[in-house]
Order: structure tokens, then C-alpha cells, then sequence
């Protein structure tokens, strides 16, 4: 089963699997992020603003009026909603910081919005012609009826099956041994699918990225306004892992947050990962009384007997069946 192109815009992430109890796992960053975050962005129907903390705890604060560089439509990943990108950016003397925000509402009522997108910080005034790998990268996603201040209510009892895009970027940084690569670190935006199964009988979830199709390079968001369009796809692409994420406690708020994640690949040996997701299931339902769709972040590092080592830092909505767009699921 693959997500169409259309629903994966809304993002804007491996022989043996390592527990996250290993070496590797406790010293990861909690790159996934917490599942009870504070609101960061704000949306009247025309204007977006965002308010990101960076990693001093001092704060970036963007506007779509003021810091725009460009803005088109695109079509969101819930349905009778429209969408709308945003590349907002703000230049100092020592830093330039660039986001690229997606936002889909019902234009009938634009309290009911999602935005997700990349936040990037460069060192330098400059941020065109330059890599990813240059960058502090960040991720976002945040709406409305994913606010921990207002939760969903819960069913009782029931399983649902929750599928939808996830995106971000991906890092590849080859072991020392390999001195036949062109690039020793390669960074990309990739794609995939993310299918999560929920049993609210015992208020637990379960995820896995790459269990449905394959994690992919797609560069229809960041490369394409850095000026890396053309660039080769990197010598070690994401195809085959898949990201397995446990069995996971949704909170009393609607809330979910855990660092048990494996990391499989068929070919090769993954020896240590770590990692964290979290999210917040929606609290609107749907005609079944289930949250209509749950959204988050994820983090996932991973290292290979040949020293080579991986990280995925994403976001995904994954919506519930009766969300999900009719006819076969296998489109391009």
C-alpha cells in the first residue's frame, strides 16, 4: 500500500534489530521530541505565525505577512480542507533561520487547521546553494485538535487502524572504512508511510515506518528552494529499513510518548538504535466516535557493523480508514 504524492505533501522518515535498552538508545537525543508540548503556531484564515524554541531556549518568531519569501497552494491531506506552503525567513548578521510551513484548513472555519513543516538555522546570512548538512534542523507539526490543553475522549474499548505520510530529513554519515563514497555524510528529505495500530481497550499504540512501502528519497520540498533539485540521490538511500516503533501508553490527555524503537534493514547489520516518537491523538472523531487521525514527530538514530551511522527526524499524520482517500492505495 502507498500513500499518494498528494497526502505526503502534508510533511513536509533497519539481519538484526537492537533494542532501545542498548548503549546506543540511552545516550540518543530525544530527537522525537515530548508528546506534550506547548502550541507554537497560530492561524486567523489568512495569516500564520509560528513561535519555535530553539535549542538555548531562546525563541524564533515567524510571521506570513512579514518574513514570507514565497507562497503557494497545495492540496492538504484531510478532506473539504484547502492547503497553503509558506517558505518564511529571517536573516541576521551571524545566522539565517528558513521554515517551510504546510497548512491545511476547513475555509469555513480556520480554527480547524494542521501545519507541519522544516525549521532550519544556518550560520551565516546565506541559506541558498547550501546542504542540508549545514543546517540545525528542526521539525513541526501543530494544530488545534492536537492541543494536549484540549483532549479528545477516548473510546472505552475498540482497535483502529491509523495509515498516512510521514516525511523529514535523513542523515547518512558512511564508517571510516568506506573510502569509495563521494560524500563521507549525505543529508535528504525522504518519505514514507506510517501505519499505526491502536487498541483503546487497553489504551495502547503500536507504529512501524517502511512496514508498507519503502522509506524513499523526495525532494519536492526543501531541495527544490535550496537549489539542489538536480542532485544525485545520495550512494546509501533509505530504501529497506523500516522503523519499528512499541508498544506504547496513550495518556489520560491524548497524549503518546515512547523511546522503544528497533531499526531492521535486510542487508545489512544494524547493531545499536534509539530513538523516540510522540504525538497527540485528534480530538475530533470520527463517525465511529474514534479520533479521526493522530499526528507527531519521531527520531530515530541507528549504527552498523561497519561503523556507517543513520538518524531520522520526522513528522507524520496518520489518518483514520474512513479519512482515507477511496480506490487503490499503490498510485505514484
Amino acid at each position: 500500500m502507498r500513500i499518494p504524492s498528494a497526502l505526503i505533501s502534508i510533511v513536509i522518515v533497519l539481519a538484526s534489530a537492537a533494542c532501545a535498552g542498548n548503549q546506543l538508545a540511552a545516550n540518543a537525543p530525544e530527537r522525537g521530541g515530548d508528546g506534550h508540548q506547548e502550541r507554537v503556531t497560530g492561524f486567523d484564515g489568512r495569516t500564520l505565525t509560528l513561535q519555535l524554541a530553539r535549542e538555548d531556549g531562546s525563541l524564533d518568531r515567524f510571521d506570513s505577512v512579514r518574513d514570507s519569501q514565497g507562497s503557494w497552494a497545495y492540496p492538504p491531506v484531510l478532506p473539504n480542507h484547502v492547503g497553503r506552503v509558506w517558505i518564511l525567513r529571517k536573516t541576521k548578521r551571524d545566522t539565517s533561520s528558513l521554515v517551510y510551513a504546510l497548512i491545511g484548513w476547513d475555509d469555513d472555519d480556520p480554527t480547524d487547521y494542521l501545519a507541519a513543516g522544516y525549521w532550519l538555522r544556518f550560520p551565516g546570512p546565506r541559506v541558498f546553494g547550501r546542504g542540508l548538512v549545514a543546517a540545525e534542523r528542526h521539525v513541526f507539526i501543530d494544530g488545534p485538535e492536537i492541543d494536549p490543553s484540549d483532549p479528545p475522549r477516548l473510546p472505552a474499548s475498540g482497535t483502529a487502524t491509523y495509515v498516512g505520510p510521514v516525511g523529514g530529513l535523513y542523515e547518512y554519515s558512511h564508517g571510516s572504512d568506506r573510502t569509495d563514497v563521494e560524500a563521507p555524510v549525505v543529508a535528504d528529505e525522504f518519505a514514507a508511510t506510517m501505519n499505526i495500530q491502536a487498541d483503546f481497550s487497553d489504551g495502547t499504540l503500536s507504529g512501524c515506518i517502511g512496514c508498507i512501502d519503502d522509506i524513499r528519497i523526495e525532494r519536492q520540498h526543501l531541495y527544490a528552494y535550496l537549489g539542489f533539485r538536480r542532485r544525485p540521490v545520495p550512494e546509501a538511500p533509505p530504501t529497506d529499513y523500516e522503523l519499528h516503533f512499541g508498544l506504547t501508553a496513550i495518556d489520560p490527555d491524548g497524549t503518546f510518548r515512547n523511546t522503544d524503537v528497533s531499526v531492521l534493514h535486510p542487508d545489512r547489520i544494524v547493531t545499536q538504535s534509539g530513538g523516540s516518537w510522540s504525538g497527540t491523538l485528534s480530538n475530533v472523531p470520527d463517525d465511529d466516535g474514534y479520533p479521526r487521525l493522530m499526528a507527531g514527530k519521531m527520531g530515530v538514530e541507528f549504527q552498523e557493523a561497519d561503523g556507517s551511522r543513520g538518524d531520522f527526524q520526522g513528522i507524520f499524520t496518520a489518518l483514520g480508514e474512513s479519512l482515507l482517500p477511496p480506490g487503490p492505495r499503490d498510485e505514484p
